[in-house]
């Protein structure tokens, strides 16, 4: 009963030819596009948690208390400065890190500011959060 004119005999094995053939032609394309839009997702990612990273470490711890710290005044005034001190180089090695991850999202997307001074400012920090979160 089964000839080629029947599609029953035919239909099956070419469509599964037909699967094979667009599934291997399109396959090693959707990965590529899906591990990039994965890596475009990290990178906005890291550059938003950097961002508001060194925004939260411009305020300073500015000291502590004598009654808090219960040493002599030298003790606690060379406290203070080495809390003011380490405060600081957290502050810069965190918009060190900004910039760095600025400059990752490079390949997937350009910020408006210019990332090229050292400070991003508070206000050019709030606005560039939005931005990136809008923009991923």
């Amino acid at each position: 009963m089964n000839s080629l004119g029947d599609p029953g005999v035919w239909f099956a094995p070419v469509l599964g030819l037909a699967g094979a053939v667009v599934g291997g032609a399109l396959g090693p394309s959707l990965t590529s596009h899906l591990h990039w839009r994965q890596a475009r997702r990290t990178a906005f990612v890291q550059a938003i948690a950097a961002v508001r990273k060194a925004q939260a470490l411009r305020d300073l711890a500015t000291g502590v208390q004598a009654d808090v710290h219960g040493g002599t005044p030298e003790e606690i005034s060379s406290f203070n400065r080495a809390v003011r001190e380490r405060g600081i180089e957290r502050f810069i090695d965190a918009m060190y890190e900004a910039k760095v991850a600025l400059a990752g999202l490079e390949p997937y997307y350009t910020p408006s500011i210019a990332i090229d001074r050292w400070e991003i400012a508070p206000e050019v920090g709030q606005a560039l959060m939005a931005e990136l979160r809008q923009a991923k």
